[in-house]
């Protein structure tokens, strides 16, 4: 069977949680076809507003492959989370970015309080949803049309997925492999990280 190649862009900004961005890149940048060449089935690249480097949240500084300018359609969209949504949600310019990249993508994925940046784009309204632990009562609270759910790992809605914090979206990126190419796939991808996946 043939398994159709897919891009996925995972946006980064200032103060953004480095495993948020990071752990789903490894997972969807190891997705390989069981038969064959074991080609790479997704291509994956890191989106910023500019293409100036990051500095994400406890200094790590990462240099981002594309501009919001330069990326259009893709496949999968990652939304991550970190200190810097609180200002990412201020940029006008990156909530109309994710609310177009996210009606255009076959999946929208956000980790920890990347789903902030969703629902700042009202793409959240009327769906459940789910964020950090530490950050619910403020989503409730700032986001009264989302409906909020506590203690999921992660709220597959069809087109966009919220996962809870930090190593939460390893287990969401798999999951997503899970659905766009089947469990096999899936757990060969886990063990090639050797992460203990949970299905």
């Amino acid at each position: 069977m043939t398994l159709r190649k897919r891009t996925v862009a995972i946006l980064i900004f200032d103060d953004v949680e480095l495993l948020d961005f990071a752990g789903p890149f490894e997972v969807f940048s190891s997705v390989r076809n069981l038969t064959g060449d074991h080609e790479r089935l997704m291509d994956v690249f890191t989106v910023a507003e500019s293409t100036a480097p990051v500095r994400c949240r406890n200094g790590l500084v990462v240099q981002p492959e594309r501009s919001i300018d330069e990326c259009q359609t893709v496949d999968v969209l990652v939304i991550p989370g970190g200190a810097g949504v609180r200002t990412a949600l201020e940029r006008n310019h990156v909530v109309e970015w994710v609310r177009t990249r996210a009606q255009e993508a076959e999946l929208t994925v956000s980790v920890c309080t990347g789903s902030f940046l969703l629902a700042q784009a009202g793409l959240l309204s009327g769906r459940p949803a789910t964020t950090h632990w530490e950050r619910i009562g403020e989503m409730r609270e700032r986001f009264p049309e989302v409906e909020v759910v506590e203690d999921e790992r992660w709220v597959d809605t069809g087109d966009i997925i919220t996962a809870a914090g930090v190593s939460a979206g390893i287990d969401v990126a798999l999951h997503v492999v899970r659905r766009l190419y089947g469990a096999d796939v899936a757990r060969a991808t886990a063990l090639g990280i050797e992460y203990d996946y949970w299905e």
